[in-house]
């Protein structure tokens, strides 16, 4: 079984922002795992709390299988590498989503496709984890 939230879930390379989804898809095909992306913006101060109380403590542990963790600010602009190599606006991305509030996480396959339902939102750090920590277990699940 996976533990998510009893030893913590360290990621291959820190949380940080991602304009190339290609390489996100070979990272996670490569280590046969999940990508997880969190849509957010500068000026929320719940994708803060989330990123400190829930996301970053991930870098910590030394669990096998840990998501590609990657976000997006839901305001940015211009173009992006998606899934399969291909340069797509930003806007579409989010627009393929359906994301329209911050902050929004994706649990998703290597090839873009969505694997849980959307966690929108954050009101406290033991609601967050157990949510999560249930769509990561559907994920790999599905993943298998």
């Amino acid at each position: 079984m996976f533990l998510l939230f009893g030893s913590g879930l360290s990621v291959a390379e820190s949380l940080n922002s991602n304009t190339n989804w290609a390489d996100a898809s070979a990272l996670a095909r490569q280590n046969h795992t999940v990508i997880m992306v969190v849509f957010e913006s500068e000026d929320c101060g719940y994708c803060v709390r989330l990123k400190q109380e829930v996301l970053k403590p991930f870098s910590d542990s030394t669990e096998q299988n840990p998501p590609v963790i990657k976000e997006i600010d839901i305001y940015a602009g211009g173009k992006i590498t998606d899934f399969n190599g291909d340069l797509i606006r930003s806007r579409q991305f989010k627009d393929r989503y359906q994301v329209f509030a911050v902050p929004t996480l994706l649990i998703l396959d290597p090839e873009g496709n969505l694997l849980a339902d959307p966690i929108v939102g954050y009101n406290s750090q033991e609601e967050y984890e157990r949510l999560l920590q249930k769509s990561l277990l559907l994920s790999y699940e599905a993943l298998d």
